[in-house]
């Protein structure tokens, strides 16, 4: 009589865990410890505050006014075209309210103090608008004038702004300005802005005095030039 071995069964009941009920014996339990039985704790009762939800719409307004100005947050909206075209060289109205103004520091007399930073200021949409988030820099809006060119100017009605008040520039708006300044949300670089003439009282785009964009200098440059052309054609004429 050939007898059974049983040795197999036990030998894989071993390599599958002794937990196998399937194996004839009850898998182990495993004894509780601590307070596992116990009830709910405090930190079960504490309540989880979130941040309240971001409003995207948060300082947003129209893109362009009525008459077709744009406000800043319409010239950011589509900021690679809008810069594309000022570095095309396109102008574009901008209204906004005056935030800032930089001012140069005060060196005191007797000492030597870094020179400041060239003349800008910050608008923004809303008269309300807090830091400089939504603000965008406006440049060159003033330039120097040496005393031999100063007779020139004098009497030319200069770029005055003042803060809160609203005001319609004109400019191109770049993420690097001419001078140095530069923005990755873009900036203005100044051509002229809405105002009413001094004399007049009717307002119209004024440019600061001393830019090379100004209507008297470039009626110097003009007058110039034709000075420069009558000298060349009589000496052409000497020399028939």
């Amino acid at each position: 009589m050939t007898r059974k071995s049983t040795s197999r069964p036990i030998i894989l009941c071993a390599l599958l865990g002794l937990g196998l009920s399937g194996c004839g014996k009850e898998a182990p339990k495993v004894k509780k410890t601590g307070g596992e039985d116990e009830g709910p704790s405090a930190a079960d009762n504490v309540k989880v505050e979130l941040p309240a939800a971001p409003n995207f719409d948060e300082g947003k307004v129209v893109e362009k006014y009525d008459d077709g100005t744009w406000s800043v947050y319409g010239l950011r909206h589509d900021i690679d075209a809008n810069v594309k075209n000022g570095d095309a060289g396109v102008d574009i109205d901008v209204r906004g309210y005056v935030q800032d103004i930089y001012e140069p520091p005060v060196c005191p007399a007797g000492e030597t103090c870094p020179l400041g930073k060239q003349p800008h200021l910050w608008i923004t949409d809303k008269p309300d608008d807090k830091g400089k988030k939504r603000a965008m820099m406006i440049v060159n809006y003033s330039f120097t004038i040496n005393e031999t060119d100063a007779p020139r100017w004098k009497g030319v009605q200069n770029v005055t702004v003042e803060k809160g008040k609203q005001y319609t520039f004109k400019g191109k708006f770049k993420r690097f300005s001419d001078t140095g300044f530069a923005d990755a949300r873009g900036l203005l670089d100044f051509v002229s802005y809405k105002a009413p003439n001094i004399k007049t009282g009717v307002e119209e785009w004024i440019s600061p005095p001393g830019a090379p964009w100004h209507p008297l200098e470039i009626l110097r440059e003009e007058e110039a030039q034709k000075k420069t052309i009558e000298r060349m054609n009589k000496d052409a004429a000497k020399n028939r």
